[in-house]
């Protein structure tokens, strides 16, 4: 981690100059989030090592502050249950992969969506927006969880290859 980064105000904490906060942050290049430990400051010269945090704010957050982050821990997603992952995705390999919302305010939405063109169907819909979440929510869960898909399908291929010999 390191270069320029973006908050929302509303990720602040009030008054938080000077204090350790968590805060979620954004790569102002690449807007992969970050949560971090960090101290904030309008001040660079009252952090160690300040690296440049932009603070938008408004009903539109399109009012930009400069600010100041020098970051103590961060936490990239490496805290997923790798183990735990494995196990969903063996568990989940044979079963129904038909998600229910159960909500009429969901399925209008997406019906909307999928009516006005924007998708072909309700469930490509829901793929989409779901996985483009996941991804943005929680991107060290989607690396993980790539990595282990393509272990596994490497070595399901392998196993092939060696039975064919």
């Amino acid at each position: 981690m390191a270069g320029k980064y973006v908050t929302s105000e509303n990720n602040l904490p009030e008054d938080p100059e000077g204090d350790e906060i968590r805060l979620q942050v954004s790569d102002e290049e690449t807007k992969e989030i970050f949560d971090v430990k960090a101290k904030v400051d309008r001040d660079p010269e009252k952090l160690s090592d300040p690296e440049r945090l932009t603070v938008v704010k408004g009903p539109h957050e399109n009012i930009e502050e400069e600010w100041y982050l020098e970051v103590i821990e961060t936490n990239d997603g490496d805290g997923v249950d790798t183990e735990l992952l494995g196990v969903t995705m063996n568990r989940i390999e044979d079963q129904s992969t038909v998600i229910n919302t159960r909500s009429k305010e969901v399925k209008t939405l997406l019906q909307y969506l999928t009516e006005c063109g924007e998708f072909e169907s309700v469930s490509e819909a829901s793929r989409t927006i779901m996985l483009e979440y996941l991804s943005e929510a929680y991107p060290g869960l989607v690396r993980e969880y790539i990595d282990l898909k393509v272990e596994s399908e490497r070595s399901e291929l392998s196993s092939e290859l060696r039975e064919g010999e």
